[in-house]
């Protein structure tokens, strides 16, 4: 089906998703009618969306309506937002049941349930990075909207619906249900993917995916894990190899160093796109072609920025991501503490037209941020820009930090050059004890692969030390 011209594709893959029950073409068409607004006329129609949410949530929902909150006359939805308590990783996995809606606690009575009907809600589980899943159920206007969110982000990088492209994503496991699963097989076809495996990252694997972009030369599209990602151009580059060409690259699932921009951009003469989503809120923001920032996808999300004491942060500051989901209505998700940190962008508008807000980068996830001797938090984005400095890269092609204990940690890492380096970890532990203290003890742990974990990703900080 993928040799099928892309219009008619589109129109296969709109059918077949009617067919089953979903409504996401309906979605698809709302998502687009809002890039026209105004900025007025887009907080109008988001303060529209929230209001239903909460006043939803407070009436339908158990965990929700025991927090016994009523709007007060005259007070903006956003000011009453602000009232709701953060939601946590921990009380969505304890308060579980007790958050779907009233209609549907009798069906969903743990994360093990499953609908009789053939596209109804679904329970969607986390990939577990921080080695603690969570679990959370999308309804099936919340499936149609972040298929509707996937498109858009895959409009904004370059390859819109019925562009064919490379797809080096996912876990064995999920590569192993969509093959077992027709509909999946047959969207995918529809979609123009060609699969590459994220989670096999060997030598000979490697070589296996540059075979593939190879031997595709009309494809020009890749989506991909972003350590992934650079892990094969790395690869390509080491073994010298013929450089695929591509236009596009969507990096995923982790935060695009700029380092990491220009060795994908070097390495495959493509543009770098940076895309942020999670499994529960799906895709939430994405870059354009400008550059400027990361679209938040207003039409399904709401999402706020809050220092520590939960006051809002300025663009600029950075602080603790909430999503509010807004089209979720059985299953209600407001101010949801995703787990990553990030900053706004300044409100002027994007030379996109574009009207939504913008994230101006992300700081990596809240629980990978390590402690230095005097108790400073760092993000794993500085760790990373810090490390970038002292580091030579032809001397070590891969590494992980990661932090075991109080001023306690492991520098692992892959040489490809030893003349010299030794000399280069000396400087790199040199700068890690300007980083976290003289006081700090790195051990230097050479290695012969960094493995993915259960999800396919690579985890470059790790802070595996509980305070």
């Amino acid at each position: 089906m993928y040799h099928l011209p892309a219009p008619v594709r589109r129109g296969l893959y709109f059918g077949l998703q009617r067919a089953v029950g979903s409504r996401i073409a309906e979605a698809w068409r709302e998502f687009q009618r809002w890039e026209g607004f105004s900025p007025a006329r887009l907080e109008e129609n988001v303060d529209v969306k929230l209001s239903r949410v909460l006043t939803r949530a407070t009436a339908e929902s158990g965990y929700y309506r025991k927090l016994g909150l009523v709007r007060n006359s005259g007070e903006t939805v956003k000011d009453f937002l602000q009232r709701f308590p953060v939601l946590t990783r921990e009380q969505l996995r304890e308060h579980f049941t007790d958050i779907v809606v009233d209609r549907l606690r009798g069906e969903i009575l743990s994360p093990a349930s499953k609908s009789s009907r053939r596209y109804d809600w679904l329970v969607v589980k986390t990939g577990g990075t921080t080695g603690h899943p969570t679990t959370v159920v999308h309804d099936a206007q919340a499936r149609d909207w972040g298929r509707a969110t996937r498109l858009a982000s895959a409009k904004y990088c370059g390859h819109p619906l019925g562009t064919r492209y490379f797809r080096l994503w996912g876990s064995e496991p999920d590569l192993l249900k969509e093959e077992a699963t027709l509909h999946l097989r047959i969207q995918r076809n529809l979609l123009g993917e060609i699969p590459l495996n994220a989670f096999r990252a060997k030598e000979h694997e490697l070589r296996h995916h540059w075979e593939t972009l190879r031997a595709h030369p009309e494809i020009h599209s890749m989506m991909a894990y972003v350590d992934a990602a650079v892990s094969l151009a790395l690869f390509i580059e080491d073994q010298q190899l013929d450089r695929p060409k591509l236009k596009a690259i969507m990096a995923c699932a982790g935060t695009v160093m700029p380092e990491w921009r220009d060795i994908l951009q070097r390495a495959f003469s493509a543009e770098v796109f940076d895309k942020y989503g999670s499994r529960e809120c799906c895709d939430i923001a994405c870059e354009c072609r400008e550059h400027s920032g990361l679209h938040v996808y207003s039409p399904n999300v709401f999402v706020e920025i809050v220092d520590e004491q939960g006051n809002r942060c300025e663009p600029g500051k950075t602080g603790r991501i909430l999503v509010t989901m807004l089209n979720n209505p059985s299953f209600p998700m407001i101010r949801y503490q995703i787990g990553d940190m990030g900053q706004w962008a300044e409100p002027s508008g994007c030379p996109c037209g574009l009207p939504y807000p913008r994230l101006k980068d992300l700081q990596g996830r809240q629980d990978d941020m390590l402690v230095t001797q005097d108790d400073t938090l760092l993000t794993s984005v500085f760790v990373r820009h810090f490390i970038g400095f002292s580091l030579i890269r032809q001397l070590i092609r891969e590494w992980q930090l990661e932090q075991t204990g109080a001023g306690q940690f492991i520098f692992r890492y892959i040489p490809t050059d030893r003349a010299n380096l030794d000399a280069n970890l000396k400087k790199i532990r040199e700068s890690f004890k300007l980083a976290f203290g003289q006081d700090a003890h790195i051990q230097l742990c050479e290695v012969a692969s960094i493995q993915p974990g259960a999800t396919g990703k690579i985890r470059w900080i790790i802070n595996s030390w509980k305070r």
